[in-house]
């Protein structure tokens, strides 16, 4: 078992409890296998000036966080800002390895979960103290149809990221699809894909349909641009005037524009909205329908992909490259050329008339193994082998 710490630059904190859960599910899975010491440092607009909150937290004995949360002037003066800004997040990383250190001694290595700017922190401790780094990318802005891109970024941020990713003992990306985009914008490097892991504690078959003539869909993001849900509302649509008796459960952020296309549509008698929630609730939600809808434009991934294959869901996804590398086509779920609603129609209107044909316990079996918290814990503890 080797003592890791990780760097992270996205994490569920109490300002945001969704932000970054699939890191967090990352290191419950990693813990399996070796100690996990996470750090995160966190802007708190409503810290008082001077003020530094600390919060730890134990997963388990070989997994603990600590969080800390450091005020902002922003208002005062916005270039002041980031000074002040990078001063607390050097000193408050710092302080964090070094009361590690004090505890536990060297870490065999660090894992840094989003390159930039944590990455920079990791560097220096290669150089300095000569600590072997790994980087673990899940970042759309390496996709070229993610708007802002990495090429929109300032020079100074593009050079740090490209020599903080070429310095890494490894890069690990979350699909083989964002670690080809990363190619190409920074010369190929040693890398491994080692995807997120599903919580099947939580997420497994457990279902009972209280209206079965009304075949349950349901959508789970943060409904921002990528997710590209107006096609779904307009291909629900379409299966409707189809004749299918259907309903769609959407779960994400309150999109005032997305309720009102809903309503323009002439649907909201079959598309229910509901606020984000917990993982367990989100799991509650998935057993009460029957399948899940992603029709991203992009993504780097896609937890609620396995999320809902590992309650036995069969899933209808774009076919972008990255969603594509988790789903097998006909067995845990179909795939709709993007940007196509009528085609999107056309998929749905199958599943309703085949959905006899996909077998719930093997799409829950086949995640389980693959991307359960074992299966995913195993895998990293591999990476750490080879590499620290």
């Amino acid at each position: 078992m080797k003592h890791i710490i990780w760097l992270t630059e996205w994490f569920p904190t109490k300002l945001n409890p969704y932000t970054g859960d699939g890191i967090e599910r990352r290191a419950k899975a990693a813990s399996l296998y070796n100690d996990i010491f996470i750090i995160h440092v966190k802007k708190d607009p409503g810290l008082q000036f001077g003020k530094v909150d600390k919060e730890e937290r134990v997963y388990n004995e070989n997994c603990k966080a600590v969080i800390y949360y450091y005020p902002t002037i922003a208002k005062w003066s916005r270039a002041l800002d980031v000074l002040v800004s990078n001063f607390y997040f050097l000193t408050l990383h710092c302080k964090a390895i070094r009361q590690y250190r004090k505890e536990h001694g060297r870490p065999a290595g660090i894992q840094v979960n989003v390159a930039m700017k944590n990455g920079v922190l990791a560097l220096f401790y290669k150089w300095f103290l000569g600590i072997k780094y790994i980087i673990v990318e899940g970042w759309s802005l390496f996709l070229p149809e993610s708007v802002p891109s990495f090429r929109d970024k300032g020079f100074l941020f593009r050079w740090l990221t490209k020599k903080v990713i070429r310095s890494a003992a490894l890069l690990v990306t979350l699909s083989d699809h964002l670690a080809k985009m990363i190619f190409t914008i920074i010369d190929p490097v040693h890398y491994q894909v080692v995807p997120n892991g599903v919580d099947t504690s939580i997420f497994y078959p457990n279902r009972i349909h209280s209206n079965p003539d009304t075949f349950p869909f349901i959508h789970i993001s943060s409904l921002d641009h990528p997710k590209n849900f107006e096609q779904i509302l307009k291909a629900v649509k379409i299966v409707l005037d189809s004749g299918y008796s259907m309903k769609l459960l959407v779960i994400g952020p309150d999109r005032k524009e997305l309720k009102k296309l809903t309503n323009e549509l002439g649907i909201q008698h079959m598309v229910q909205y509901k606020n984000e929630c917990s993982q367990g609730e989100l799991a509650e939600a998935m057993n009460q329908s029957s399948a899940l809808i992603l029709y991203s434009l992009y993504e780097t991934f896609g937890n609620v992909i396995i999320e809902a294959n590992a309650c036995g869901l069969p899933v209808i996804i774009s076919d972008y490259p990255s969603c594509t590398e988790i789903v097998k086509e006909g067995e845990t779920g179909l795939v709709v050329p993007g940007n196509n609603p009528p085609l999107l129609a056309e998929k749905m209107i199958y599943l309703l008339k085949e959905y006899a044909g996909f077998n719930k316990d093997k799409i829950a079996t086949f995640t389980r193994e693959h991307f359960g918290y074992d299966a995913i814990g195993l895998r990293i503890d591999q990476v750490y082998k080879d590499i620290f």
